[in-house]
């Protein structure tokens, strides 16, 4: 099997141009997620008993002129588990965690 380079950002959010109402996002987009973040991922979802699981995000703005002199304008993103040498917002046996839940986040009931 050939193995393919990879670049650590697979997704990209561009300005959502078919916005009709105030209710729609502003950017839409997406995110191929490597098999190997969602294994991490799984792995902080099996060691925290907090219906929230933190991962990092990262962004760069880029612009790509297309053949007919428009430029189209997006920004990249990446997702990062968290190492475990990095600080997290929330602690996942902090008692004073305020969002132990969904719920909680989103300050009602979340379907």
């Amino acid at each position: 099997m050939i193995k393919k380079k990879h670049k650590r950002y697979l997704g990209d959010l561009r300005k959502n141009h078919k916005k009709t109402q105030e209710s729609q996002p502003d950017y839409i987009g997406r995110y191929l997620f490597k098999r190997e973040t969602i294994m991490q991922l799984y792995a902080e979802l099996e060691q925290n008993p907090n219906d929230l699981i933190e991962c990092g995000l990262a962004g760069w703005n880029n612009q790509k002129r297309l053949k007919h002199g428009f430029v189209d304008k997006y920004t990249t993103i990446e997702v990062r588990p968290l190492t475990d040498n990095q600080s997290r917002f929330y602690l996942p046996d902090d008692d004073e965690n305020p969002f132990t839940n969904l719920e909680a986040f989103f300050g009602e009931k979340y379907d």
